[in-house]
């Protein structure tokens, strides 16, 4: 299921959790948490093909508190019940499973003026004018499509000052907002639903001050980045609300890798090129999202040649991670151009990846803010043969197995280890005139051509078989801790599939979930 999540943020330091699950885990854990001393302040809950995902939003706290899920009957009855009890209800969800309407609700202590109104919109707007004349505030709205027309859900509680609802399309929603918080309005309850082919937004707006956040429409992966990062900054989640991404589920939290880690260290060269994660020492794995939201469009192809094609990015069609992107066209070799201009600062053999080319760029006043690292080149068949036995074949940060079929592959292409017996197969080593052109401290042009495709190192080639001729290219940006990390200039990070057809086609579209590095958002050639 393609599900996406929309948070409201507002200060806050106090000990705090998320969690999203189907109703048993949910259960669950609310009972968990609850012994440990956190309370459960919004519910939202997201329906697909009639399976409910419930999310909610956790705050250190004590004393009475309740969950309670039901029809409305029910519902409406344990609230009275609560409410008569000291508790009051402190956000609501409206949904519908097969033809039933259905509430979930958290309580906690209270014992202030309180209202519910559950309704279509002109009765609902119509009481919210009411009780808010009366001294009653909006606290949580929800709204879901029941029985084929909106319903709009309200916790009202005492209060008094400015406040507001609004309820639009996402394009008028967002411009409300921010007229809204610039008037000293902070938006405190969220909620959407998708009424024939409009998505619907409705928030609630009390006063407040200071840091607040919006992060809306996102698959889990960023929804739950952005609510690390900005915890980390003094932001806490106070309220929810879950949708369908317009995206297929397959190409949706595919940035970060659920095991291992990936830091690319290249032979001869300083910096080390990381994998786009902000935290590895808890349980759970965050994406590094202001970088990936960071990206700038500079880029062009790094080739001019229009047999090339495009392989995987960010993820093998095996689904294996690969965090680069792979060009070929066949067998054939192709000249290999600097997608923008830059200084090289670095030329070497790389005991994986073989011969390979860094490039740094300047963009937009920022020096050396990002590097492109071209791979698997050739620099003159013999040099390569070389490398290949001086370099790789003698290092021992290589595993055996691979060493053992790259020796094999070495061998049965004519690259023996002793150069006088050499027959080198130029389909998979090429020629000694195919030599890399530029050297470090070289500025050089866009599309300008740096090296021919190739290869070379076992990352390029091992065993037995045909050549396996491509360009192997790193993009990475330096983030604001000065490190180096890769991304995905199409902005979709996911397995080929789920890429434009053309290697020009335009990157649009719900899949492409963050900026994009093509110059004028499409890759071009140079």
């Amino acid at each position: 299921m393609a599900r996406a999540y929309t948070g409201v943020f507002r200060p806050g330091n106090d000990g705090h959790a998320l969690w999203a699950a189907g109703w048993e885990s949910f259960e669950a854990k609310w009972k968990e948490l609850s012994r440990n001393g956190l309370r459960l302040h919004s519910i939202s809950v997201s329906v697909e093909n009639d399976v409910p995902q419930f999310i909610g939003t956790y705050r250190a706290g004590s004393g009475g508190h309740a969950l309670w899920v039901a029809n409305w009957a029910s519902f409406e009855a344990k609230w009275k019940e609560l409410s008569r009890q000291g508790l009051r209800l402190v956000s609501i969800a409206v949904y519908e499973v097969r033809g039933t309407a259905m509430y979930a609700g958290a309580f906690l202590p209270g014992n202030d003026g309180h209202a519910l109104w559950v309704a279509g919109w002109e009765s609902f707007e119509a009481k919210w004018k009411e009780l808010s004349r009366n001294g009653l505030r909006l606290v949580s709205v929800s709204a879901a499509v029941v029985g084929g027309a909106p319903q709009y859900a309200g916790v009202f509680r005492a209060g008094s000052g400015g406040h507001a609802l609004w309820a639009a399309p996402w394009p008028s929603f967002e411009a409300k907002w921010k007229e809204l918080s610039g008037q000293g309005l902070r938006l405190v309850s969220v909620d959407t639903f998708a009424h024939g082919r409009t998505q619907m937004w409705v928030g609630a707006y009390l006063p407040g001050q200071g840091g607040h956040g919006l992060w809306a429409g996102q698959d889990w992966e960023s929804f739950t980045a952005r609510w690390h990062e900005w915890s980390q900054q003094g932001l806490r989640l106070v309220d929810t609300a879950g949708s369908r991404h317009p995206c297929t589920a397959d190409a949706l939290n595919q940035v970060v890798m659920p095991t291992g880690e990936y830091n690319y260290a290249v032979t001869g060269h300083a910096d080390v090129y990381h994998w786009p994660v902000q935290d590895t020492t808890g349980a759970t794995r965050f994406a590094r999202l202001g970088h990936l939201t960071a990206v700038e469009p500079f880029l062009t192809l790094p080739f001019s040649d229009t047999d090339v094609k495009r392989n995987g990015i960010w993820r093998y069609g095996d689904g294996g991670w690969h965090h680069a992107g792979d060009y070929s066209q066949g067998d054939a070799t192709f000249e290999v151009r600097a997608s923008a201009a830059g200084e090289v600062v670095h030329v070497g053999w790389d005991l994986w990846s073989g011969n390979t080319v860094i490039l740094s760029h300047d963009v937009n006043g920022r020096a050396d803010a990002y590097r492109t690292i071209y791979m698997h080149l050739r620099d003159g068949a013999d040099h390569d043969a070389d490398a290949a036995w001086n370099e790789t074949m003698a290092s021992t940060g290589i595993k055996a197995s691979d060493l053992a079929e790259y020796k094999t592959h070495l061998l049965e292409t004519g690259a023996t280890e002793d150069p006088a017996d050499r027959d080198l197969d130029a389909a998979h080593w090429g020629t000694n005139a195919q030599t890399i052109p530029v050297s470090v401290g070289q500025q050089v042009s866009r599309g300008q051509q740096i090296a021919w495709a190739g290869n070379t190192g076992p990352g390029g080639k091992r065993g037995s078989g045909g050549p396996n001729t491509h360009l192997h290219i790193f993009w990475a940006r330096r983030d604001t801790d000065g490190q180096l990390y890769f991304f995905d200039p199409y902005g979709v990070y996911s397995t080929p599939g789920n890429y434009a057809a053309g290697v020009t086609d335009a990157t649009s579209g719900p899949c492409v979930r963050y900026p994009s590095g093509w110059t004028d958002g499409k890759p071009q050639y140079p």
